[in-house]
């Protein structure tokens, strides 16, 4: 496995991978919702953010963006879920940052668990207002 920059050309498959990540993890929120917001992860999200990929003799098998201290994004192709890649790239980006925060839907129980087993504490909640889901925050610290 080897962690890697973005490259603009990684666009498509990381957008299809966040997209098929979001209907299945989210799954409690309408996917016209995820397929509305692809072309914007695509053009705007992906690019803003510094973000990494994951990869293996098999391709791209995941990605992780962050922007400041904020965790945006991780999510790992939905065959290869449970292999550690997600485990990988975390230990990746701690090695970067002193201070990591991320939003959880409260719905997404997979998710939590994993920032939990991997350091992170619940700090507070939110709403997210484009889905009017609660979330939890939770951050790590080195």
């Amino acid at each position: 496995m080897n962690i890697r920059a973005f490259h603009i050309e990684d666009s498509d498959k990381l957008a299809e991978l966040w997209y098929q990540n979001s209907i299945k993890a989210h799954h409690f929120i309408n996917k016209d919702y995820w397929a509305s917001q692809k072309q914007a992860m695509k053009e705007k999200y992906l690019p803003m953010a510094d973000t990494y990929v994951i990869t293996d003799q098999g391709g791209i098998q995941g990605f992780l963006s962050v922007v400041d201290e904020t965790l945006a994004a991780i999510f790992v192709d939905v065959a290869q879920q449970g292999k550690g890649y997600g485990k990988q790239l975390l230990e990746f980006i701690k090695g970067k940052k002193d201070r990591l925060e991320l939003k959880v839907y409260q719905k997404n129980q997979p998710s939590i668990d994993f920032y939990l087993k991997n350091g992170f504490e619940l700090t507070g909640e939110s709403l997210d207002e484009d889905t009017m889901e609660k979330e939890f925050i939770l951050e790590w610290k080195k």
